[in-house]
């Protein structure tokens, strides 16, 4: 799989390139053939929030398997890449995000 590069919510171009697609699917089985769907939680989500590292957790509403689907991406200069991906439940999310820095998707 070449890498697939979409432009995030701020206009960054973001990178998924087949290591990490490798990593998503074996770590997370549920997101075999999302790739669209992982595209789209970066280039249009419902929430952005930001971890102390600087990597941005882009947040995006789902029926699929749960109630969100979460994609974790590094940025940096003019571009970026996916880190990971996976779903969370609205009680997790509520929990993981409560300290985290949230952004206001463009």
């Amino acid at each position: 799989m070449p890498p697939i590069y979409v432009t995030s919510h701020d206009g960054l171009v973001i990178e998924l390139d087949k290591d990490v697609w490798r990593h998503i699917v074996t770590r997370h089985p549920e997101l075999k053939g999302k790739i669209k769907e992982i595209l789209s939680a970066v280039s249009s989500p419902d929430e952005v929030y930001v971890d102390d590292r600087g990597a941005r957790h882009a947040l995006k509403r789902s029926s699929m398997v749960s109630d969100y689907l979460v994609v974790i991406y590094e940025v940096g200069k003019g571009g970026g890449f996916i880190r990971t991906a996976y779903f969370i439940s609205l009680k997790r999310k509520q929990r993981r995000y409560r300290w985290f820095k949230k952004l206001t998707p463009l």
